[in-house]
């Protein structure tokens, strides 16, 4: 009996130092729990800006970010008849054309600009490119929390597009990103082809504005040479008289002749009255120099002396032939300044000239994986200091207080 309660000692003791380890190890996996949490506790701010967003960084860039190509273009806007500058434009203006830097400007916006986008949509299929498969979540088109509409598709697309203009050579540098290497090489081919039909465009219009205005001063003056024309015509037939002029020539020559005759009649009667003042021929010769007289009157009251003479109908003629010449020269100016603005419209074209073509890329050279995890864990890592101080800042003055 005493064997055996001995051995019921001995279990409950076994029992008690079973029971005591127990708790000794309950309370030292708790200690190590309110450690863990006191820590984490402290470090929350650690944890929620550095180590959490680092492990999403790092699980995004290894296996979530897609790959994308690069396709890259130059090209450059030029012009026949404008100065250059630089290296490659003195090259150019030796060839004979020269840089035409602004326009290249005008390029570079276009290509930025809601109109490529439009005819990249419509033409190009430019949402199926920006949404396809490959691409991941925050790449593609619409993100997540996006809906798809233009303004979004504008916004997107200013992402895989990148477009830089050389102030000293006037080259212009067209990059465009895209998840798959056809795709790149794609879209770049059809921004320099859009691009071209801008220039086009442009082309067009410039010629059109500097041509109109000659084409509408030359219908002017055809209109005024053929009013002149007309009213030419009008006073010969109102007139009865094709050139005044030739006509007063006439009667002028027809005066001289007569006048010689007066005179020489004249003489001759003054001659007979001094030999035979009694012949019969004194008196008709007296008449016939009093008749010739009268017409030399007559011709010469034609020509001038009043309204219905020649002279005012002459000074009529000739200021409309004076103004039908004046009109014929301005239609002639005006012909010739159509034929300069043709020509000058002519020179006057932008050309995009392609220094090198789109590039088909064999190999994705974004997104830099490495580089970037690193720039936004530091990024984190400055956020996190900031913040940190300035909770810092905000408990030390309410301490104070």
């Amino acid at each position: 009996m005493a064997r055996i309660e001995n051995n019921k000692e001995f279990t409950d003791f076994v029992t008690l130092v079973n029971m005591r380890a127990s708790v000794t190890e309950t309370r030292g996996r708790l200690s190590w729990a309110v450690a863990l949490a006191r820590r984490l506790r402290s470090n929350l701010l650690l944890l929620l800006m550095v180590v959490i967003p680092g492990l999403l960084g790092a699980g995004y860039y290894a296996f979530i970010c897609s790959d994308q190509y690069i396709s890259e273009t130059q090209f450059v806007v030029r012009s026949p008849n404008r100065n250059a500058a630089g290296l490659l434009s003195g090259f150019l203006q030796s060839t004979g054309f020269v840089r035409a830097q602004d326009d290249s400007y005008i390029v570079s916006e276009f290509i930025k600009s809601r109109a490529a986008v439009d005819e990249l949509a419509e033409k190009n299929g430019l949402k199926e490119i920006l949404s396809r498969p490959e691409a991941d979540f925050l790449n593609r088109y619409p993100l997540p929390w996006h809906e798809a509409n233009n303004e979004e598709l504008f916004q997107h697309y200013k992402d895989f597009v990148s477009v830089e203009t050389n102030s000293g050579s006037g080259v212009t540098t067209l990059e465009v990103y895209a998840f798959r290497a056809e795709d790149a090489y794609n879209l770049a081919n059809a921004l320099v082809q859009h691009a071209e039909e801008l220039i086009n465009r442009l082309n067009d219009r410039a010629r059109q504005d500097a041509i109109r205005y000659t084409q509408v001063e030359m219908a002017d003056s055809e209109a005024r040479l053929a009013a002149m024309q007309k009213r030419l015509t009008d006073f010969r037939n109102r007139e009865t008289l094709i050139d005044p002029s030739k006509q007063s020539a006439a009667a002028l020559d027809l005066i001289a002749r007569l006048s010689d005759d007066v005179a020489d009649n004249k003489a001759r009667l003054a001659a007979l009255e001094a030999q035979a003042p009694q012949s019969p021929q004194v008196e008709a010769l007296r008449t016939r120099v009093t008749a010739m007289e009268r017409q030399v009157s007559d011709e010469r009251a034609r020509i001038v002396g009043s309204d219905s003479s020649m002279a005012p109908r002459i000074a009529q003629y000739e200021q409309l032939l004076l103004e039908r010449e004046m009109a014929a020269k301005m239609l002639s100016s005006a012909t010739t300044s159509l034929e300069n603005a043709k020509i000058d419209a002519q020179r006057q074209q932008l050309y995009l000239e392609r220094i090198a073509n789109p590039n088909l890329p064999d190999h994705p050279l974004y997104p830099k994986r490495i580089r970037s995890f690193l720039l936004f864990l530091a990024i984190c890592g400055a956020c996190y200091w900031i913040v940190r101080f300035f909770i810092n800042q905000v408990l030390e003055h309410a301490a104070s207080q």
